[in-house]
């Protein structure tokens, strides 16, 4: 998926509005067409797809805009008239998306399922396989868009342990619920920080950072997936301090070639009372945070990076693997693409 891009927008007819706000990353687009192939050409800048049921001339009242940033942002979308929208099979990517419908309904098509789309019953979908909307004329579309690898992250976080990749969330999410409808005042609350130019989220990293792990948390209480019993389930007994003062070193020192005994002389304790800790607490060792923080930070240096100025093997070894091929494996079991991928999606 990518962003709309004002520039690559070329009918004359479109009317492209662009608000960046001052000292601000949050993106501010706005799309207005009369007519489909105009409204296809600008859906297709977001993903690869088409209309199925009409003539590209025909007349349409289209309407997108998107708020946000890549990893993070809202989708609107309004077709103005009967329409059924294929969205092409593609390449995954780290996003996913959660659709509803502002006003009207209509029909989901994934995986031969059928699935309700409306303002109770929304859609939690991945990029890759060939899906489909059928989208009757009042209906106005919202979505979330969000980096898989965030979610992923957030929700570790909050488990206290490390987790094996993406998560799988149920496509169909009822928000006719207690859970359904505080997510949707969530939601709304989201779309009213990114609107208002005065926000803190627009103009602060450190905000931002506070309101995406917020919604993102609200995401992972609201909706069904593999970790919903974990997350809801009681507490437990607080991380003893060497745990904590064990991660914030690694944090600190990931690039380095530290050992547990490093570790855990920094931590203030025996190396097997750190591992004991780890188990009981993280449900991993030391050395798996370890990994997984170098993971991490290589993933988002491998996102950043420009791929003429800097190579693979460069960025392993700068987040402290000495071994590219063992790195390349365990980065493609945790992001789904090989390092060399990544780093080329910015060609």
């Amino acid at each position: 998926m990518a962003t709309i891009a004002p520039h690559d927008v070329q009918p004359q007819s479109f009317t492209v509005q662009l608000h960046p706000a001052p000292a601000s990353q949050i993106i501010d687009e706005m799309v207005q067409a009369k007519r489909l192939d105009e409204l296809e050409n600008a859906l297709n800048l977001i993903s690869p797809q088409k209309f199925a049921n009409a003539s590209a001339g025909d007349h349409a009242n289209g309407k997108l805009a998107f708020r946000g940033k890549a990893e993070l942002g809202i989708f609107h979308a309004q077709i103005g008239r009967d329409i059924d929208v294929i969205l092409e099979p593609e390449e995954a990517d780290d996003r996913m998306a959660f659709v509803v419908a502002s006003s009207g309904a209509g029909e989901f098509f994934f995986r031969g399922r059928t699935y309700s789309h409306s303002a109770s019953r929304a859609i939690i979908m991945p990029s890759g396989s060939e899906r489909a909307f059928r989208i009757a004329q009042e209906t106005e579309t919202m979505a979330l868009l969000v980096s898989r690898v965030t979610m992923a992250e957030c929700c570790a976080k909050l488990l206290g342990h490390d987790i094996p990749g993406f998560i799988d969330f149920e496509v169909s999410a009822d928000l006719d619920t207690p859970a359904g409808r505080s997510w949707l005042r969530l939601l709304g609350y989201a779309e009213a920080q990114m609107s208002d130019p005065y926000s803190f989220v627009r103009h602060s990293p450190m905000a931002w950072r506070q309101f995406e792990q917020q919604l993102l948390t609200g995401f992972l209480l609201s909706q069904q997936h593999e970790y919903s019993q974990a997350l809801l389930a009681p507490q437990a007994a607080a991380v003893p301090f060497y745990v904590r003062r064990a991660e914030a070193y690694i944090e600190a020192h990931f690039a380095e070639p530290l050992s547990l005994a490093d570790i855990a002389a920094q931590a203030g304790v025996s190396a097997r009372s750190l591992q004991n800790g780890f188990q009981s607490f993280r449900h991993i060792t030391p050395m798996m945070f370890l990994r997984s923080v170098r993971l991490h930070r290589a993933h988002a240096a491998l996102q950043a990076a420009d791929p003429a100025l800097v190579t693979v093997t460069e960025i392993a070894l700068a987040c402290g693997f000495r071994h590219v091929g063992e790195f390349g494996m365990a980065y493609r079991r945790v992001f789904g693409a090989t390092p060399g991928q990544t780093l080329n999606k910015r060609r």
